[in-house]
């Protein structure tokens, strides 16, 4: 857009392994290699430049990493700490107030950290839940005779969720690495596909659950926001509101999130009206009988 080579801080912190989160700057190894050289200068999210389009003067940013844009409206209207889980063929939980350094621990359950748009660390972890859904979702409409997307039409079910759980073929089941724990569930021993589905969405909880606690621990977080796909499925979002009880959780919707988000960026250099407070559209879910903390 510009002809002008900068380096994002965003992606530098996302797929690059180049960053040295304790030391905020570049790895040793990079001086080392003598690699500092052969990269363009970091600049600030918020930079732009003047560039001409067809005969009109535009200012321009320098670019940002997809997921660390669309958590920007979330950063910029929500001071107090929350997680963003970010979910389609992954489950992504993102974490903007975590900045413990990452451990080996962490590191073996597939947790990683991003560089906000601030420069600032993002503990994120991870499941691939959205595409075992998928898979799993068209094997019980194979099995049970339903039409594709059946799922949507269910509602949740708190007696068979309880009967679920209290059921010997809930709590047994074995897998591989990246399998679902639902994957090797005896589909004969659901009694119709509203049961097995609630099964399935019990078990994907439990990965999220798990997930989410390795980024919340020794936080002050509260609140929990859930996007994409499974915000829009009400039996996940219930599931999650009870696997947190004392979290606020709330389906988040932003219309086009990433591209807002880069837009924010650089808000100041193009809009001089204050930031609108409706871009987010909440729709909380509670655990029953449980008060949520101010």
């Amino acid at each position: 857009m510009s002809n002008k080579y900068y380096s994002d801080i965003t992606s530098i912190g996302c797929h690059t392994n180049l960053w040295n989160f304790a030391q905020v700057n570049y790895h040793e190894w990079v001086y080392r290699e003598g690699l500092l050289d052969k990269f363009a200068p970091i600049v600030s999210s918020s930079h732009t430049d003047w560039i001409n389009i067809n005969g009109r003067p535009l200012l321009a940013g320098v670019g940002l990493h997809d997921s660390s844009a669309a958590l920007i409206p979330y950063l910029e209207n929500f001071m107090e700490p929350f997680v963003l889980v970010s979910t389609g063929t992954w489950c992504i939980g993102l974490n903007p107030f975590n900045e413990r350094p990452l451990t080996v621990a962490e590191l073996e359950e597939d947790c990683l950290c991003y560089l906000s748009f601030q420069g600032k660390p993002v503990k994120a972890s991870r499941i691939f839940a959205g595409y075992q859904h998928e898979q799993e979702e068209k094997k019980l409409s194979e099995y049970f005779k339903k039409p594709s997307e059946y799922c949507s039409s269910i509602v949740y079910n708190p007696e068979t969720i309880s009967l679920l759980k209290k059921s010997e073929n809930s709590k047994s089941s074995e897998r591989n690495a990246g399998e679902s724990l639902f994957h090797n569930r005896d589909l004969s021993a659901f009694k119709d596909y509203e049961e097995a589905y609630h099964q399935l969405m019990l078990d994907i909880l439990t990965d999220q659950k798990h997930s989410l606690n390795l980024i919340l621990e020794g936080t002050d977080v509260k609140r929990i926001f859930v996007d994409g796909g499974f915000g829009k499925n009400k039996l996940y979002m219930q599931l999650l509101a009870e696997s947190f009880p004392q979290f606020e959780v709330s389906a988040a919707s932003v219309p086009q999130a990433t591209a807002l988000g880069a837009a924010l960026a650089i808000h100041h250099s193009w809009n001089r009206k204050p930031l609108p407070n409706d871009i987010i559209d909440l729709r909380l879910y509670r655990a029953p009988h449980v008060e949520i903390a101010d």
